[in-house]
């Protein structure tokens, strides 16, 4: 027989505390389990943004060179500042407003009219909140990424504070710059071979590790049926594409041989020059062996950077091909041997040619993307050659006009019409046909109406 246990209010009371702590120690738990989730979202989430081989932290300088940082950090999810004199240049530029740093040029008004040194003063005005802000946001980069204009005040003008800053971190450094279209007038044009020329000299010294020289005359021929709305997102999105690529695939695994991030990092900041990148679709690959190493080439000259580059100069180069399962299994085993070889002859002083094959579902059927990058190479001649001719006929224009303008503003337009203000009160003199105008006919003295 078991015995009645006696429970008093005290053990009662002992037993309601203690479900209560229960119940506390419960939820204390469920919190616990909650917060161990969130922080493992947050890990995996990381480890997923991870997903890229480097981390670019992407400073654009001038209208330009912003649209071109904002590009980076809304399509690639990098880091990204954008700096700019003018305060409505930064007004559309998608990046969040504490990364975005207006200069005052210490004029008391905003822009630089595209003189470069408005824009360099006003990068020296604000040494030290520009390398506060890159501190600030770009801390953690593996390379730093500056994207200019060629033509501008703002970013041109800037460029070598910018870059001071930078090589003082002792991070490696890619500049994209960008030449002004056909149509930009003389200063612009001026501007960008005054800065090519400073930045091709900061490559040589190792202050710059590659130089990215897009050419907007190329981008108008290429993006010619794109709105003016739409332009400079579509065109901006094609610069930053084939770079993030690299950067993507180079950690991803290949079923047959991948471009790794060594590989990469070789081509991209180990070249000390001038960098070349091109994007190519293919199809009607089946039974050609030759089509990609002809696409390979070909993307090279149907690319957005400058042309005129002599490819024996390249001392890295790397190709990286994209396709899904299907398209793969209609590729020709020597194809990608085959293209990797003609890309070596056209760069005989290369110190790698490197290359990957990848497969990605999202690519359609009969379709292999080809993304090439070279760097190493000298400046593209024929391209700064024209650009010279540009400024030297657009001078003469300008001169010739500022004579002309000159000649008109003496000339005898007629009785009616007048130049300039002494004109004007001479026609009006003359009209009263007052004693005065007699005297500037010569005629009769002036008589003296002051009073005695």
């Amino acid at each position: 027989m078991v015995e009645k246990s006696e429970v008093t209010i005290e053990d009662e009371n002992k037993v309601v505390d203690d479900l209560d702590t229960q119940v506390e120690d419960k939820f204390e738990l469920l919190k616990a389990q909650l917060k161990a989730k969130k922080q493992e979202k947050e890990v995996i989430s990381i480890v997923e943004k991870k997903k890229k081989s480097f981390v670019f932290g992407v400073i654009g300088t001038g209208q330009a060179g912003s649209r071109v940082s904002s590009i980076f950090y809304s399509e690639g999810n990098y880091p990204a500042i954008a700096i700019n004199t003018a305060q409505q240049d930064l007004e559309y530029i998608n990046l969040p407003e504490s990364n975005k740093l207006l200069l005052d040029s210490g004029a008391g008004i905003g822009g630089a009219a595209k003189d470069l040194d408005i824009g360099r003063k006003a990068a020296e005005l604000n040494r030290d909140a520009i390398a506060e802000l890159i501190s600030d946001k770009l801390s953690k980069v593996d390379v730093y990424i500056l994207c200019t204009s060629l033509g501008g005040g703002s970013g041109a003008g800037s460029h070598e504070v910018i870059l001071d800053i930078l090589s003082a971190t002792g991070t490696p450094i890619v500049v994209i710059s960008i030449l002004p279209s056909s149509n930009e007038d003389v200063q612009t044009k001026q501007n960008a071979l005054t800065t090519l020329a400073s930045l091709a000299k900061m490559t040589q010294n190792n202050i710059i590790n590659n130089l990215f020289v897009v050419d907007n005359s190329k981008l108008e021929i290429l993006y010619s049926n794109v709105s003016h709305q739409d332009f400079f997102t579509v065109a901006n999105k094609a610069i930053f594409s084939t770079i993030d690529t690299f950067n993507y695939f180079s950690i991803r695994p290949s079923l047959s041989k991948p471009l790794d991030s060594m590989e990469f990092l070789k081509i991209l900041i180990d070249g000390s020059g001038i960098g070349l990148c091109g994007e190519m679709d293919v199809t009607g690959f089946e039974n050609n062996d030759a089509i990609l190493a002809q696409a390979a080439i070909e993307s090279l000259e149907n690319n957005l950077l400058a042309s005129g580059f002599n490819l024996e100069q390249a001392k890295f180069a790397g190709v990286i091909f994209v396709a899904n399962e299907k398209s793969w299994k209609d590729v020709p085993h020597g194809a990608v041997d085959y293209c990797q070889a003609i890309i070596r002859e056209q760069c005989p002083g290369h110190e790698g040619v490197f290359s990957g094959s990848y497969i990605d579902s999202s690519v359609q059927d009969g379709l292999i993307k080809i993304y090439t990058m070279f760097s190493g190479l000298g400046l593209p001649d024929s391209r700064v050659t024209q650009l010279q001719k540009e400024v030297e006929v657009e001078s003469e224009k300008t001169k010739s006009r500022a004579q002309s303008r000159n000649i008109n503003l003496t000339v005898n337009l007629g009785k009616d019409v007048t130049v300039n203000k002494a004109d004007e009160v001479r026609a009006k003199i003359q009209k009263n046909s007052s004693k005065f105008s007699q005297k500037f006919g010569g005629a009769a003295p002036v008589k003296d109406f002051r009073k005695k």
